[in-house]
C-alpha cells in the first residue's frame, strides 16, 4: 500500500523557493485550503510530476514545463524547478526526486530544459531500470486517475455507461488493471503461446512420419498462415488501440470545448444567414429604387384618374366615329346587296344615303380621327401605368420589407459580435483541426475494425482447417505424435481453465465493486428513494430507484457522486491501494452531498488529501464531520499574485 509522507517543492508554480507539506503517518484526511489561483492544482500537479514527469492543465491537457516554473523567479533570471516526494510502499521508504533544469541561460520552450529523476529506496539510490520497474509497480500511470483527480476527471466516468465510448473503454482497461485482471489475462496469453508452439511441434512430428507426412506438411502450412494472420491481427489490434486512444483523446478535447464548438457553429450559421439576407436586401433595395423612381405618381394619382376619365370619354366618341366610317365603307363596297352587319337588304335608296354620308365625311378627316384615337390610347396607357405605379400601399410594403431585412441583418451581426467576443481566447484553428482529426480517426477506426474482423474470420477458418486435419491425423497417429498430442491437450485444458477463470474473476469483481459502490453511494446521496447502483460490463454504474426502475437522466452532481462511489469501491477491491488526492471535488454539490462525502471519505481510502477553497468546504463542517479522522489542515497564503506560501493551520 502506498502512503505519502512528505512533498518538497522548489519554485514549482506559485510556490516560490523551497516549501514542504508533511503528511501524518496515521490514516485520515488532510485538507489544504486555498482560494482560486493560489496553487491547489499545482500541488496535485507536483505529485503527478514527481511520479510521471507530467503536468496537467484544465481538461487533462499537458502543460508546457517552461510555464511551470515560478514566475517571480523567472523574472529575475532563475529558471527550472524541483519536486521531491517521500512515501512508503510495502514497508520500504522511498524518496523520488525529479528536477527540471534549463539547458541555456534564457530558455523559451520545453526543448531548452532537461528533466532528470532518481529513486532512493531505504536510503539507496536505485539504477534507472530498477527505479522505472518499481515506480510502475507502485503506481502505474494508467491507473493514476483513481488516485489523483479533480471534479472534471470524475465527470468522464459517465462514459462507462456507453459500450461505444472509446473513453469508456479506456477507463474500463484502467479499472481492470487496478483490480489485477491483467495478471490472469497475461497467464492466459502465455498459455495460448504454449498451445501454438505445441501445435507446431505436433506438425513437425507428423512430418517425420511417412504415413502422416502429407498431413503434417499441410498442418505446417496452416500454422504458417495462422502465424501470418496472428501478426496481422496483432498489428491491426495495435493500430485500432492507437486509433481508439487518439479518438478518446480528441473526444475528450472536443467535449471540453463543446460549448465553444457550439458557439462557433452558431456564429458560422449566423454569418451564412447574414450573407443570404444581405443579398436579399440588395435585391429589395434595387426593387425599391425602381419603385421610388415613380413615387411622385402617388401625389398626382387623383388628378391623373380625372384626366384619364376625360380622355376616356373622348376615346369613346372617336372609337364610335371610326367604327361608323368602317361600317359604311364595308356596306358601300359589298356586292351581295345585303348588309354584312344587320343582314338586311341594301336598297338603292339606302346606298344613296350611304354615299351622301361618306361624301360629307372626307377621307382626310377620318384619318385624322384614327390618328387622334391612337394618340388617345397611348395617353391612357401611360396614365394607367403611372396610376398603378403610384400605389402607396405597394411602396409601403416594399419599404417595410427592406427595413425588416436590414434590422434582421443588424441583429444577427450584433449576435455575431458577441459570439466573437466569447471566442476571443479560443484557438479556433486547433478546435477545427481536432474536429477534422476526430472525423478522420472515426473513418480510420471503421476501416481498421473491418480489416480486423476479416482477419479474425480468416483465423477462425484457419482453425477449422487445422481441426479437420488433426482429426485425420488422429487415425494415423503414432507414438511420437501421441506425446505431442498429450502435451497440446494439457495446454488446451490449462488455457480453457484460465479463460473460464478470467470470465469468473471479472464477474466476481463486478459484483464486489457493485456492492461496495452501492454502499458508498447510499452513504453519499441525499435521496432516500435511491436504492442501489447497478453495474454493467464496462463497470458503468446506473442508479436504481427503490421501485427497481433506472434513473435515466442524471445531473452533473449525480455523476460526481456516482463516480466517487466507484473510486471508493475500486480502492476497497484493488490489490493496488494508495492515497486519494482530490482537487475541488465539491464545486457542483450542495451542502447535503458535501457533508455526506466528507463524512464518508475516510472509508474510501486510508489516506485522503482534499484541495478546496473555504466556501466550498467550510472548516467547521469538515471538523464536525471528520472529527478524529481529520489529521492536518494547511493553508495556501498569498504573498503576491505569483507567490504562495504553504502554512500549517494552528487554529
Amino acid at each position: 500500500m502506498l502512503q505519502l509522507r512528505a512533498l518538497h517543492i522548489e519554485n514549482f508554480g506559485p510556490f516560490k523557493g523551497q516549501q514542504t507539506i508533511d503528511f501524518p503517518s496515521d490514516d485520515g484526511v488532510v485538507i489544504v485550503y486555498g482560494e482560486n489561483m493560489r496553487g491547489k492544482t499545482s500541488l496535485l500537479n507536483a505529485i503527478r510530476f514527481a511520479f510521471f514527469g507530467k503536468v496537467i492543465g484544465r481538461g487533462s491537457k499537458s502543460t508546457a514545463l517552461h510555464d511551470v516554473g515560478n514566475w517571480e523567479q523567472r523574472a529575475i533570471g532563475k529558471y527550472g524547478f524541483k519536486v521531491e516526494l517521500e512515501f512508503i510502499s510495502d514497508g520500504c521508504q522511498y524518496k523520488l526526486t525529479r528536477v527540471c533544469t534549463p539547458r541555456v541561460s534564457e530558455p523559451v520552450s520545453d526543448a531548452d530544459y532537461t528533466v532528470e529523476h532518481y529513486l532512493a529506496r531505504d536510503g539507496d539510490v536505485l539504477g534507472p531500470d530498477q527505479a522505472a520497474a518499481e515506480l510502475t509497480q507502485i503506481l502505474p500511470e494508467q491507473v493514476s486517475r483513481f488516485f489523483l483527480f479533480d471534479g472534471e476527471l470524475l465527470q468522464e466516468y459517465e462514459d462507462l455507461l456507453s459500450s461505444e465510448s472509446d473513453m469508456g473503454r479506456r477507463i474500463k482497461e484502467s479499472i481492470e488493471r487496478i483490480l489485477g485482471v491483467p495478471i490472469l489475462t497475461s497467464a492466459r496469453a502465455t498459455t495460448m503461446r504454449l498451445m501454438e508452439r505445441s501445435e507446431k511441434q505436433e506438425a513437425t512430428a507428423a512430418q517425420r512420419d511417412q504415413k502422416t507426412q502429407e498431413y503434417g506438411n499441410q498442418l505446417s502450412d496452416i500454422h504458417e498462415q495462422r502465424d501470418a494472420l496472428k501478426e496481422d491481427e496483432k498489428k491491426l489490434q495495435h493500430d485500432l488501440e492507437e486509433l481508439r486512444e487518439q479518438k478518446a483523446t480528441l473526444e475528450e478535447a472536443l467535449k471540453r470545448k463543446e460549448r465553444y464548438a457550439t458557439l462557433m457553429g452558431r456564429r458560422d450559421s449566423l454569418q451564412q444567414q447574414v450573407d443570404t439576407l444581405t443579398e436579399r436586401h440588395k435585391t429589395k433595395q434595387a426593387e425599391l429604387e425602381t419603385e421610388m423612381s415613380t413615387a411622385w405618381c402617388a401625389i398626382l394619382t387623383d388628378k391623373m384618374r380625372n384626366t384619364a376619365i376625360d380622355i376616356g370619354k373622348r376615346r369613346q366618341k372617336l372609337e364610335t366615329a371610326v367604327m361608323r366610317w368602317n361600317a359604311l365603307q364595308e356596306i358601300k363596297t359589298t356586292s351581295t346587296g345585303t348588309c354584312p352587319t344587320c343582314l338586311r337588304e341594301i336598297t338603292p335608296e339606302v346606298r344613296d344615303e350611304i354615299e351622301k354620308s361618306l361624301s360629307l365625311e372626307q377621307s382626310d378627316a377620318f384619318e385624322s380621327k384614327k390618328q387622334e384615337l391612337a394618340d388617345v390610347n397611348r395617353r391612357l396607357d401611360a396614365l394607367q401605368t403611372f396610376i398603378n405605379a403610384g400605389n402607396p400601399d405597394t411602396l409601403k410594403v416594399r419599404w417595410e420589407t427592406s427595413e425588416e431585412i436590414a434590422v434582421d441583418i443588424a441583429s444577427k451581426k450584433d449576435e455575431i459580435s458577441e459570439l466573437k467576443r466569447q471566442l476571443e481566447t479560443v484557438d479556433e484553428a486547433t478546435l477545427r483541426k481536432d474536429k477534422s482529426d476526430f472525423e478522420k480517426t472515426v473513418k480510420e477506426i471503421d476501416v481498421t475494425e473491418r480489416a480486423l474482423n476479416k482477419c479474425q474470420e480468416d483465423l477462425a477458418a484457419n482453425k477449422v482447417n487445422a481441426d479437420n486435419l488433426k482429426k485425420r491425423l488422429d487415425k494415423l497417429a503414432g507414438t511420437n505424435l501421441q506425446k505431442e498430442r498429450e502435451r497440446l491437450n494439457l495446454y488446451t485444458k490449462i488455457y480453457e481453465l484460465l479463460d473460464d477463470s478470467v470470465a469468473e474473476y471479472r464477474e466476481q469483481l463486478r459484483r464486489h465493486v457493485e456492492a461496495d459502490a452501492t454502499r458508498h453511494f447510499k452513504a453519499l446521496t441525499t435521496e432516500p428513494e435511491y436504492a442501489e447502483l447497478s453495474i454493467n460490463d464496462n463497470y458503468g454504474l446506473t442508479i436504481l430507484h427503490e421501485d427497481g426502475k433506472k434513473i435515466p437522466v442524471r445531473s452533473a452532481g449525480a455523476e460526481h457522486v456516482v463516480a466517487l462511489s466507484l473510486v471508493g469501491a475500486l480502492q476497497n477491491n484493488a490489490p493496488l491501494q494508495g492515497p486519494i488526492i482530490i482537487d475541488s471535488p465539491f464545486g457542483r454539490l450542495d451542502t447535503g452531498h458535501t457533508t455526506n462525502i466528507v463524512r464518508a471519505l475516510p472509508d474510501m481510502a486510508g489516506q485522503v488529501m482534499l484541495l478546496v477553497y473555504e466556501d466550498e468546504l467550510p472548516a467547521g463542517l469538515a471538523r464536525n464531520e471528520l472529527k478524529g479522522k481529520l489529521k492536518a489542515e494547511w493553508s495556501l497564503e498569498r504573498r503576491s499574485a505569483r507567490h504562495t506560501e504553504l502554512t500549517r493551520r494552528r487554529d
